[in-house]
């Protein structure tokens, strides 16, 4: 008879995986009491997702389909003080200082020590047509620094709703609890603060670390206006090199988060890359930012930056063609991870410089997926170009704001100018394949019928999460050599040789792949 026990795995941010094993029947909390004293962090602060949505704690791993081999994403959400104002029932508002990690009955207890008018039994809430906050850790909720709530004095009526029935003048009973009048009630609040996820991708080599090392000059700045203008918003940042910066880092990452601290940690630590000779690793980073948490009800953007085009499937064992990547009709087969079809993600094409050769590749990406293709020639334009995406994701109405201050601080130049006012078109719905504008590129990197090469470059270590020159093995010994020598310059960083040996071309004729 087969076990009923189940191993989930949980993978933290830091890249951390851990197996555990559980019953059907355990609560989720288990899950996170065991991540508490791993990791040292009291059990309340550790959150977990799956599929994109937070876990209740108190359901069990059956009840929510968690099955053998499920891969959960835990967070460890790190306390801040944070100033709420509070706006009392005669308009008066006072400030409380709060913790991102306390839930509402903190908050509210907090606010009666501070607030000594304060009525004794009272409702908060975000806005006049929200629904109250009863339960909950204040992240989750979206409330952020200098976040407004509303403080309501409860009256009878609703102390009596809390519990499921009030009375009503036909003699009806009234159970709010009931789904379907729940989802009515829902309806009717406003939807316009709905959750936003951005992530930047930035390419590290050469000159290109150029457009990181602006943006960081500012990014606190900007991510703590972005989280106070949009509170339901989170950000992530990967920065890449290519696959011969293997002794540096490909791929790092931040997933999504709403840490201002952790964004500005990782920007400013972050390294620059060699890379090599075009093209760069661009693949990789449409495969791995389908592994990133993203939620299913929010609105999606990822924002590629580069000034060359990507590899050829045939350049690593991972075979990776973007195209697929993109796809959104399934065509491609179910082991394919869509970015638009599965995850809902539109994926901004921003081309740095004027390579003309690559262009396609960006304007390709926004139309696969019904993002916006932009063009920065000026590597000072990018902060003002990570906000306005933010503000666009989150609301026409807030770009528009945006720009009218841009326009009012005498910012806009003719190169702002042109891709606000791209930015503020409506964005178009994304067609079929076979309706979509028809681009061709005569390359392997665009046409796979025409990468005929047979030697793979690069190979992938799913262990490590890293990567390293693909080995070859002599048939006579048991000896391996890298297929394309790797050289190292003064820097420290690595490329591929330009030239080959005479060892490894008599490698090529008696050597095959290990």
């Amino acid at each position: 008879m087969a076990s009923p026990v189940v191993d989930v795995y949980v993978k933290l941010p830091s890249g951390k995986a851990t197996c555990i094993k559980l019953l059907p029947t355990d609560q989720v909390r288990k899950i996170s009491e065991y991540l508490s004293k791993q990791e040292e962090v009291p059990e309340r602060y550790i959150r977990l997702k799956y599929q994109g949505k937070v876990l209740n704690k108190s359901h069990t791993v059956g009840y929510l389909g968690v099955c053998a081999e499920t891969i959960l994403k835990g967070e460890i959400m790190v306390p801040k003080d944070i100033n709420v104002m509070v706006k009392l029932p005669d308009g008066h508002v006072e400030m409380v200082q709060v913790k991102t990690t306390d839930d509402v009955s903190e908050m509210k207890q907090k606010i009666r020590s501070k607030i000594k008018s304060s009525p004794p039994d009272f409702t908060v809430q975000l806005g006049p047509n929200s629904p109250e906050l009863r339960e909950g850790i204040l992240l989750d909720l979206g409330i952020t620094d200098e976040c407004q709530i509303e403080l309501k004095e409860r009256s009878k009526c609703d102390t009596k709703s809390i519990y499921g029935t009030h009375d009503n003048v036909d003699g009806k009973e009234d159970n709010v609890d009931d789904p379907e009048k729940r989802q009515e009630l829902f309806s009717t609040f406003n939807a316009a603060g709905r959750h936003v996820e951005v992530v930047f991708s930035f390419d590290t080599t050469g000159s290109m670390y150029s457009y990181l090392t602006k943006i960081r000059q500012k990014l606190r700045e900007s991510c703590e206006r972005l989280f106070r203008d949009i509170p339901n918003i989170r950000v992530g940042i990967i920065a890449h090199g290519d696959y011969c910066d293997y002794n540096n880092y490909v791929l790092k990452y931040i997933d999504l988060t709403s840490d201002v601290d952790t964004l500005v940690h990782f920007a400013e630590n972050v390294p620059c890359t060699g890379g090599g000779d075009t093209p760069e690793c661009y693949e990789w980073v449409l495969r791995k930012s389908q592994q990133l948490d993203w939620s299913e009800d929010s609105a999606k953007a990822l924002v590629v930056i580069g000034d060359c085009e990507p590899h050829p499937p045939s350049y690593t064992d991972q075979s990776i063609n973007w195209h697929v990547d993109l796809e959104r009709d399934g065509s491609q087969g179910e082991q394919s991870n869509f970015l638009y079809a599965k995850h809902g993600v539109m994926v901004y094409g921003v081309q740095a410089y004027q390579k003309q050769s690559s262009q396609q590749f960006y304007e390709e990406l926004a139309d696969h997926t019904g993002g916006y293709y932009l063009h920065l020639r000026n590597f000072d334009l990018i902060t003002d170009m990570f906000l306005a995406v933010c503000y666009r994701e989150a609301d026409p109405e807030q770009l528009q704001a945006y720009v009218a201050e841009v326009e009012q601080e005498g910012r806009m130049t003719e190169e702002t100018k042109t891709f606000l006012d791209k930015l503020e078109m409506p964005r178009m719905d994304v067609v079929e394949s076979e309706n979509r504008p028809k681009r061709y590129v005569n390359a392997p990197w665009w046409d796979p019928s025409l990468d005929t090469n047979r030697i793979i470059q690069c190979e992938y270590v799913q262990e490590t999460d890293s990567w390293r020159p693909k080995q070859v093995m002599r048939r006579e010994s048991s000896t391996t050599y890298p297929v394309n020598p790797i050289r190292i310059r003064a820097d420290g960083s690595a490329a591929p040789t330009r030239k080959s040996s005479k060892r490894s071309g008599i490698q090529r004729l008696f050597c095959f792949a290990s």
